[in-house]
């Protein structure tokens, strides 16, 4: 993070994590109307975006399995820079809460299983070559790769042909775990196989005691 960015940031950035079928978008949009009802600004962000034109590609060509691993990182890097530039940093500029579906963390835990690189070369690459912004906390919502995959498939009936097969899965919920225990950004670690109302309960909870934290929002 930048010095201009450090002393202008006012808001929170909450980013929600975990393999397909773990809940977490589900989480993020029951969270932006629960804490938007308790009177905070929140803005609900995902990522690939669907908008830059690097997200749209990546939407389009991923789950017929057409990109290269290296394309594929290429692609959500840019996109990703596209998503700070011009929607996460003026929210968390505006003081605005930014609820975060996957970010920098997903592109670690899932292309690292397909490519010669470890999880943290990918998060020194965002972090270091498109300066992403820190979040407040990492949540890993955590389950089994079969439950997830059940979930995941469950509710179209058609497996992702690049991230939702069982041994993949397998190997980026180990990724997720490795990150929270020895990587440097601030991680909770949420059971998702509890029922869901449990899992917002737990993460909502975690959120209004950082938020109410002075020290807590600027990085």
């Amino acid at each position: 993070m930048t010095e201009d960015e450090s002393t202008t940031r006012t808001g929170h950035l909450f980013v929600l994590e975990g393999i397909d079928g773990s809940g977490k978008t589900c989480a993020c949009e029951r969270l932006v109307g629960l804490l938007g009802s308790e009177g905070y600004e929140v803005v609900y962000l995902r990522e690939p975006t669907k908008e830059s034109k690097w997200g749209v590609e990546i939407s389009k060509r991923s789950p017929l399995g057409e990109l290269t691993p290296e394309e594929e990182l290429e692609l959500f890097i840019r996109d990703r820079e596209w998503h700070i530039a011009n929607r996460i940093l003026p929210a968390l500029n505006e003081g605005k809460i930014v609820l975060l579906d996957r970010y920098f963390f997903a592109t670690g835990a899932y292309q690292s299983t397909v490519m010669d690189l470890h999880w943290s070369e990918i998060l020194r690459r965002n972090r270091e070559g498109i300066s992403a912004p820190e979040p407040d906390i990492v949540f890993i919502l955590d389950v089994p790769a079969e439950i997830g995959l059940e979930r995941a498939t469950g509710r179209t009936g058609i497996a992702n042909l690049q991230f939702e097969k069982l041994d993949r899965l397998v190997k980026v919920r180990q990724n997720y775990l490795e990150m929270a225990k020895s990587d440097t950004a601030n991680y909770r670690v949420i059971n998702s196989e509890n029922p869901l109302e449990q899992v917002i309960d737990e993460i909502h909870k975690i959120i209004l005691e950082s938020i109410e934290k002075p020290e807590s929002g600027v990085f």
